[in-house]
């Protein structure tokens, strides 16, 4: 409630209450509501300014939905927000809501919001790989995209407790694209712009994160398991089914493997141990995200396909499923 009375004046939550998350006009909303088209459109505008709502332009107008708080309202109150003291609460406040809010949302969702896809280098050989698998792909299929900066790692450096990874190579696709470059929170950017930047990612040792549907995936996240809200379900609650592999896990040649450490420390969540003589990977544990066999100087590590939980074909779907698990009609 302390977030709701930061983000909403009341006029704004009794719009917000009525606005769904399929897209709508503000003249359906408003005859809804039985007020003025004109009133309740500027409302819209300034919940989509304030990153509460989503606005979709299309030849026949502009349509209106609610955004989700997590992904969603959250991201885009940094992105929304100067510096300042109302942004150092509003992170004090998300930081308080994570464990028994947005982290628990997670934890108990039956169908994960996200999924781990595979540096594309580490399975390159593979003959198996589905182009919903594979980063560049998903870059390739878009013709908006776009670049953000990291909610989670901002949200970490502001309460003080950020690593060094690289904030703005969080990426966003298709007509989200298009409104959070409308709205100055995301730097418009072509194909080998998105590239380069998975490349600085990659290099990073961050893990690719995206939306568990297999067709129009909105973002691609780089997340480290120290800031990240969804490797932190992991890291933070010891909750291994909130993110949904990918369909690899890694492996280790006894034979080959030095013992030099180098998997482990570039492992965001901590799936790898080692000992005097080899690695040894948790396998349950494992995110298939390939970053350790990119790291291994003695290419000791090789990634192994799975049995991968089945991937939504779209939002449609899943939006229902979540909705089916939460008892919302």
């Amino acid at each position: 409630m302390a977030i709701l009375r930061e983000l909403f004046t009341g006029e704004e939550a009794a719009v917000a209450s009525a606005l769904p998350f399929k897209p709508m006009r503000a003249k359906a909303l408003a005859k809804t509501l039985e007020r003025p088209a004109e009133e309740i459109a500027a409302l819209l505008e300034g919940l989509a300014a304030k990153g509460l709502a989503y606005r979709r332009s299309t030849k026949a107008g502009d349509y209106y939905s609610l955004l989700p708080m997590v992904p969603g309202m959250a991201e885009a109150q940094f992105w929304a927000m100067a510096p300042g003291e109302a942004k150092l609460k509003m992170a004090r406040l998300f930081e308080d809501y994570y464990e028994p809010g947005v982290g628990k949302a997670f934890a108990d969702a039956p169908t994960p919001y996200s999924r781990v896809i595979p540096v594309g280098r580490a399975i390159e050989n593979s003959q198996e790989i589905l182009p919903y698998e594979k980063a560049e792909e998903l870059i390739r299929q878009h013709e908006h995209l776009a670049l953000i900066n990291c909610y989670c790692r901002e949200q970490a450096h502001l309460l003080g407790k950020g690593c060094d990874a690289p904030l703005d190579v969080c990426m966003v696709f298709g007509s989200f694209a298009e409104f959070a470059v409308a709205q100055g929170w995301a730097k418009p950017m072509d194909e080998a712009g998105m590239l380069d930047a998975l490349e600085r990612a990659e290099g990073a040792g961050l893990v690719h994160v995206v939306d568990n549907v297999a067709e129009n995936v909105n973002f691609l996240c780089n997340c480290c398991g120290c800031c990240c809200m969804f490797l932190q379900t992991i890291t933070r609650m010891n909750h291994l089914g909130a993110v949904s592999q990918a369909a690899y896990f890694a492996s280790v040649d006894p034979e080959l493997c030095t013992a030099c450490g180098e998997c482990a420390d570039t492992c965001q969540v901590a799936a790898v141990r080692v000992d005097d003589d080899c690695a040894d990977f948790d396998e349950e544990l494992c995110l298939g995200c390939g970053q350790c066999a990119t790291v291994c100087p003695s290419e000791a590590i090789n990634m192994i396909r799975r049995e991968a939980r089945p991937v939504p074909a779209h939002h449609g779907e899943l939006q229902a499923k979540l909705a089916d698990a939460r008892g919302v009609k």
